[in-house]
């Protein structure tokens, strides 16, 4: 009768160890998954850096064309044409760059929380 209560230690010690192993198992990929997407928010950045480079020759073409549109005005109306353009496209950039600043800063890490959740499960173990 002496023996049970060791054997049910020893099979409560080896659970525990087994499921710290397990959630050690679990974290190491989850660490691979966030790396993983990491690696691609990289290649999206990548892929929006090419996209920025071609709306910036986009909008060196536009702004020739704006230009032209100006030309054409009468003498004493340039300087109203070019400045309402101006303020017109420093407006519309201002914009998108507050909105884009705002949607990327909402966005948290992935499995942050996640792998913390798990550090303090392998602590209870």
């Amino acid at each position: 009768m002496n023996r049970l209560p060791l054997i049910i230690s020893g099979f409560t010690g080896a659970a525990g160890r087994l499921s710290g192993v397990a959630a050690q198992i679990l974290e190491d990929r989850l660490e691979l998954l966030a790396l993983e997407v990491r690696e691609a928010k990289i290649r999206l950045v990548q892929a929006l850096l090419l996209a920025c480079i071609g709306v910036v020759f986009s909008m060196v073409g536009l702004l020739l064309l704006v230009l032209a549109g100006v030309y054409v005005l009468p003498p004493e109306w340039r300087i109203f044409g070019l400045i309402a353009a101006a303020a017109t496209g420093i407006l519309a950039g201002v914009i998108v760059f507050f909105l884009l600043s705002r949607h990327l800063g909402r966005k948290p890490l992935a499995f942050d929380q996640s792998i913390a959740e798990l550090k303090k499960d392998m602590k209870c173990f």
